[in-house]
């Protein structure tokens, strides 16, 4: 398997994200228009929205599995290539890929947290902890989203270091909150 082989394949793969990406996004804002409609007639939740949203947040968690890969896939691949392992390049390529859309899957995953955490905030109380873990996880993505911007923007600084080293912790921080409230 060639390198040009590897490219040629992230290069079909790219356009799809963005498009699939697309869609998500709209997904999310019509799950909370949606939410706040029933919200604001009062009509309350129905089942086939808590299920609709349950499949929401599976999606955002899928995109934040994806997108925290990251940091991993990079010394995966820098292991294949010190290795000479076969398929370096495809690992390489994968990484770059995930690297070059790394926030906008992260811009995904807030939002389709939020749709899916702003529909059970509202209308499902029953289960407390479920709902504070939830909670908590969305705030420690919200912190993180703001690092990561925050890094993004002192991107060529020398200060780059420190915004990362803070991202990163957070993002660990986030992943401990995730699968807390995925285990409730």
């Amino acid at each position: 398997m060639s390198k040009e082989h590897a490219q040629k394949t992230m290069k079909v793969i790219s356009p799809l994200i963005r498009i699939g990406g697309i869609v998500l996004l709209l997904v999310a804002a019509g799950m909370f228009v949606v939410t706040m409609y029933r919200f604001g007639t009062g009509a309350g939740g129905i089942r086939a929205l808590k299920g609709l949203n349950k499949n929401v947040g599976t999606l955002a968690e899928i995109i934040g599995i994806t997108t925290g890969v990251l940091w991993l896939l990079r010394h995966i691949w820098l292991q294949m290539k010190k290795r000479k392992i076969p398929f370096v390049e495809w690992a390489q390529q994968l990484y770059l890929l995930i690297r070059t859309h790394h926030i906008f899957l992260g811009i995904i995953t807030l939002c389709l947290g939020f749709a899916h955490g702003l529909y059970f905030f509202i209308f499902q109380t029953d289960e407390k902890l479920t709902m504070y873990t939830g909670i908590a996880t969305f705030l420690a993505l919200v912190v993180l989203a703001l690092l990561g911007w925050n890094h993004h923007a002192k991107k060529k600084t020398k200060k780059n270091l420190v915004t990362k080293k803070q991202h990163m912790i957070m993002a660990i921080i986030f992943g401990v909150l995730f699968l807390i409230h995925l285990n409730v």
